[in-house]
């Protein structure tokens, strides 16, 4: 069996909509919803890699999509857009249980890390993690690969890195990670995947 998991978290153990968050946040903004997000897009990748916060990310993608509410409201309509992936937190559930060490890569920013780690027991689970906004790096950078295998410690050749991502898993690959490709519609396939592993 592998040394170690890898985990992305996006569409990997939770799936996400960020259509769920323009939906509230229409009725205070000047914008429809199919507007919103290309126009907060930008954004999301600056608050991604650190380089705004999350309270001048709320101000600056208030002012593109002309919203007039609370900015509060926005904080808390943009955090939750997530649903659990049940069929993925049993398989990490059951590679805890064996003492398999788990650690999570992922995209991801300071207005998402609190609510899912504070939603998600299964994030309990985790024995290191490494996130965009923290590291100033987003994947598919081969960099941020470098970043994981040092800070956490990782046998590339001895871990099985999952993203739903080809370019991410690609990179991965690159990197000497045991690369496999997650659909979560397609979880059967993902198992057949990793058992080629054992």
């Amino acid at each position: 069996m592998p040394h170690a998991y890898l985990f992305d978290i996006g569409n990997v153990i939770i799936t996400f909509d960020f259509s769920r968050a323009t939906r509230k946040l229409v009725p205070f903004s000047a914008v429809a919803a199919e507007e919103a997000l290309p126009l907060v897009a930008p954004l999301t990748v600056e608050l991604e890699l650190g380089l705004i916060s999350p309270g001048a990310f709320i101000e600056a993608a208030s002012e593109k999509i002309g919203y007039t509410g609370d900015p509060d409201f926005f904080h808390r309509s943009f955090a939750d857009i997530f649903e659990l992936n049940l069929p993925m937190v049993e398989f990490i559930e059951a590679r805890k249980a064996e003492g398999c060490p788990l650690y999570l890569l992922s995209n991801t920013n300071g207005i998402h890390v609190p609510f899912f780690e504070s939603t998600y027991p299964v994030f309990g689970h985790f024995d290191g993690r490494i996130y965009s906004h923290e590291v100033g790096l987003m994947k598919p950078d081969p960099q941020i690969y470098e970043v994981t295998r040092e800070i956490l410690s990782l046998i590339p050749a001895e871990t099985i890195y999952i993203d739903d991502l080809p370019a991410n898993c690609e990179a991965g690959r690159a990197a000497g990670f045991l690369s496999v490709p997650y659909d979560h519609t397609a979880h059967g396939d993902f198992l057949t995947a990793v058992a080629a592993f054992a």
